[in-house]
């Protein structure tokens, strides 16, 4: 019979004990048994005598106040070493459900039942040592615990072979990179500040290895580490012990390896020993430091103390889509100029960011207003800084991988003195919304034989519609869509009246929206921007997306006929995409063979 969701707690863990009690060999845990869970939220609790492949094993099935929203939890009465099976945590918990598994809230007994099932099938499969590979596509939950040092972050690509790498020891902990040239730009990017020009960049070595390690390879001791660099042939175990020959402060491996779901990365530090005693390394006395025979230095890192750390991975590929982005390369490798960084320009600028983008130039002359704020990237922090210099400082600091410049002036200035800036970019993103400076920056791009092409974004009155077009040495010049004055020749929406407010200033108009309408249009327009450096989308891609029915409605709008034609009459809440075309007409480009 099936439980209401509010059914009773206490006749729900009833009924779970009556089923048990007549279908195992259960029996309510003590006071004292059940201690030992109070802290993850335990209500109530069994102890279970099971056989598992004729091997007597005590199971405890807990119950929290949850329950059955909450999963019940299942562990071993007398946790092993851990690790010793897949799936048994330190505590002795089995994690047998994911948090992707779902269950039917209303049959609490079932739920049980198959949480049991699963708890069986775990230990049977891991007494019988069948599921080991298990250990290593899951390999961090069970290094992970297992480690005692702090934690060390990582910038090394994910991928090649066995090498060394540098490291930099700070306040804040490790960080392994390639090389210092990137370590340095990221620290600058995120700190604001980088490495010192004296500041010291060790060696750190990294083994690379075609699988994880296994619990029993876990190395405990320096040696170990020698006998898995042994593992990956002379050469390389050759070189190791050249490494450790190098005295340094201490000794870091970075230990990767590839799964299934991509790479992992763990790491050990060795302490020299430089104790005394009988059977202590020979003592590098009356040596300068860092002037000690290799041999020696060797002999003290044999006998040094070994520490186990997790790695943090800060790489790219991982902050750029967790080893999943397949465009990233690509993307590193582009550069993007953005003119006009408002409620516009800002957001898409930043998604920019996010996606992994390698270089963005920021363009505005304006400062941060107050009033900027509830529809703008940055906020009432960045009040009265310019918005091109304190965008690109937030984009640095928050995607350290890329690199952001702002440049606080108009973009004809940029354009005169900085001419390099739009000759080396990929694609230019226009976002500048005042017709006269566009009309300008559409003649400079035809004169100059569009060495970069133009995505030209902008929104239609309170934001129901939004434009994105790609205009290059094909296709139409921007005039060709616009009318004499700058207004889309194709629109949206149309209002009875001007949409524009005005402050209690002279010439002070602003265009009334908010930060969602907005969204949805930079989102859109970023889109079409990374389809373009991809290879995606042509030079003369358009797109428009509109708002929603309802929103257009409540502020006095109404549908073009030409947005209900392009949407086949479902204009609400839509995207069309088109061809910018050369218009014959076109004042600016009429006449010409695009």
């Amino acid at each position: 019979m099936a439980e209401t969701p509010g059914a009773d707690r206490t006749d729900i863990e009833a009924k779970v004990g009556n089923w048990l009690t007549a279908n195992t060999s259960a029996r309510p845990l003590t006071d004292s048994e059940l201690q030992r869970y109070i802290a993850s939220g335990a209500r109530c609790g069994w102890r279970l005598d099971v056989a598992i492949l004729d091997q007597a094993v005590a199971l405890d099935l807990v119950l929290d106040k949850r329950f059955p929203r909450s999963r019940p939890r299942v562990a071993l009465a007398q946790p092993p070493t851990f690790p010793s099976y897949p799936h048994v945590e330190e505590d002795g918990r089995l994690c047998i459900i994911e948090d992707c598994d779902e269950f039917d809230h209303s049959q609490p007994v079932a739920i049980v039942k198959a949480v049991l099932g699963g708890a069986a099938e775990i230990l049977e499969h891991g007494i019988a040592g069948t599921n080991q590979t298990e250990f290593q596509s899951e390999f961090l939950s069970y290094w992970n615990p297992t480690t005692k040092g702090g934690t060390i972050q990582s910038l090394i690509d994910p991928c090649g072979d066995t090498r060394r790498v540098r490291l930099w020891r700070s306040q804040a902990g490790y960080f392994v990179a390639e090389d210092r040239a990137t370590l340095n730009a990221w620290l600058t990017n995120r700190a604001g500040k980088g490495l010192k020009r004296d500041a010291e960049c060790s060696s750190a070595f990294l083994l690379w290895f075609d699988q994880p390690l296994l619990p029993s390879d876990y190395p405990n001791t320096p040696d170990d580490v020698r006998a898995l660099a042994a593992r990956l042939g002379e050469a390389v175990s050759h070189d190791f012990d050249r490494f450790l020959g190098h005295e340094q402060q201490d000794w870091v491996v970075v230990l990767g390896a590839q799964t299934d779901d991509g790479p992992c990365f763990a790491a050990v530090t060795v302490k020299a020993h430089k104790g005394h005693g009988r059977n202590g390394p020979k003592r590098a006395k009356g040596f300068r430091k860092g002037k000690a025979p290799p041999a020696i230095v060797l002999e003290q890192a044999r006998h040094g103390v070994l520490m186990r750390h997790r790695v943090e991975r800060a790489d790219p590929w991982w902050i750029h889509g967790r080893d999943g982005n397949s465009d990233l390369s690509m993307l590193r490798a582009s550069r993007v100029v953005m003119v006009g960084c408002g409620s516009l320009g800002s957001p898409i600028a930043r998604l920019l960011a996010q996606a992994g983008l390698g270089e963005i130039d920021l363009i505005d002359p304006d400062l941060m207003k107050l009033e900027n704020t509830s529809r703008h990237v940055l906020g009432a922090r960045q009040y009265r800084q310019n918005k091109a210099a304190a965008l690109a400082q937030r984009l640095q600091h928050d995607f350290p991988h890329s690199r952001a410049t702002g440049h606080p002036s108009d973009w004809q200035k940029v354009a005169t003195n900085q001419p390099e800036i739009f000759q080396q970019a990929d694609l230019v993103v226009s976002t500048i919304g005042s017709w006269s400076h566009e009309a300008e920056f559409n003649a400079r791009q035809i004169e100059a034989g569009y060495p970069a092409t133009t995505l030209y974004a902008w929104a239609e009155p309170h934001a129901v519609g939004g434009h994105a077009a790609l205009i290059g040495d094909t296709g139409g010049c921007l005039a060709c869509g616009l009318s004499m004055t700058g207004e889309a020749l194709f629109q949206v929406a149309d209002f009875p009246r001007s949409t524009l407010q005005r402050e209690a200033a002279c010439g002070n108009h602003f265009q009334p929206y908010g930060a969602s309408e907005i969204a949805v249009i930079a989102s859109m327009a970023a889109d079409l921007a990374l389809d373009y450096l991809l290879g995606r989308a042509a030079s003369t891609t358009y797109r428009i997306v509109s708002g929603r029915e309802a929103s257009i409605g409540r502020i006095g709008g109404a549908w073009t006929e030409d947005w209900r034609t392009a949407t086949q009459n479902r204009p609400s809440a839509t995207m069309v995409e088109r061809t910018w075309r050369h218009n014959l007409a076109c004042p600016v480009c009429g006449k010409s063979d695009r």
